[in-house]
């Protein structure tokens, strides 16, 4: 269906998820060609993006294009920049070193039990998949939630082995969304197993999904242990994406430092901003 619950009946639309679907290999978005793009995790607080804008727009980084998830008093963020005077990608290693060292203390803040991590790319990636394995990498499902994430619908996950037939079946019962699909798959490949069957239902605002699922080797989840983590895996990829607080949408002519001011404003007034999406 489309965002709205209908039957989708654009045929533009219908043939482009054709022809998605029968690709079999990954298209390079060009909208990134040309941009260095950032990869930072840390501790997440108020004020934390105010100050990496400030220190991109010290640096003479323009932002192209950015997403920001948090998680778990943790931040995952991925952002495309590019030389403000030349507009062209940031090649240099020495300037690259240095954007990576004044941005470092910065995620890591005063009280982090875990090192910040600040990388810097040139290659090109699906952005939200890439968010994904950039908190999972940072083990942000190992944390215990906090209250605000407690007051959120929870994900039911369970993990049962079907001996018979060699599968482990995973059961995911949450608020139906946007993406959810998306996330869930998502995450599951990334921690190495392959959906071999898998049943997709949604009631009103509510979603179920079963998966039939094995290790790459072809076997199941062996141990009480791994299935844990599969539960704790799978509770922080839907979490990740689900939207708290107050959505503000923002439309400016682009002009230097203009992310710095924004987020500014949100830090003078201690708010914090759990999910930012730029372009």
């Amino acid at each position: 269906t489309d965002l709205n619950g209908n039957k989708l009946k654009d045929e533009n639309v219908i043939s482009y998820i054709e022809q998605s679907l029968g690709s079999i290999h990954y298209t390079k978005s060009c909208g990134y060609e040309g941009h260095t793009a950032l990869e930072l995790t840390g501790t997440d607080r108020v004020g934390l993006l105010s100050e990496v804008f400030a220190v991109l727009a010290d640096l003479q980084c323009n932002v192209v294009d950015a997403k920001v998830w948090t998680h778990n008093g943790r931040i995952a963020s991925l952002i495309y920049v590019k030389d403000c005077d030349s507009g062209c990608q940031i090649e240099d290693s020495e300037r690259i070193r240095r954007i990576e060292s004044k941005l470092r203390p910065v995620l890591k803040g005063d009280n982090d039990i875990r090192s910040a991590k600040t990388t810097v790319s040139m290659a090109i990636t699906h952005t939200e998949r890439r968010l994904h394995q950039m908190m999972f990498d940072d083990r942000d499902y190992e944390r215990n939630p906090s209250t605000s994430s407690m007051n959120h619908d929870v994900p039911e996950v369970t993990v049962q082995n079907w001996i018979e037939r060699g599968y482990s079946v995973v059961n995911v019962q949450c608020k139906d969304r946007p993406k959810l699909l998306f996330d869930v798959v998502c995450t599951l490949t990334d921690m190495g197993y392959a959906v071999f069957h898998a049943t997709i239902d949604t009631q009103g605002s509510r979603a179920s999904m079963e998966f039939y699922i094995r290790h790459t080797d072809g076997t199941p989840i062996s141990s009480d242990a791994e299935k844990q983590r599969v539960v704790q895996c799978l509770r922080a990829a839907v979490l990740r994406r689900a939207s708290q607080g107050v959505k503000l949408e923002l439309y400016a002519e682009d002009r230097p430092c203009l992310l710095a001011q924004v987020t500014r404003t949100f830090r003078e007034n201690g708010l914090n901003v759990t999910r930012a999406e730029i372009s």
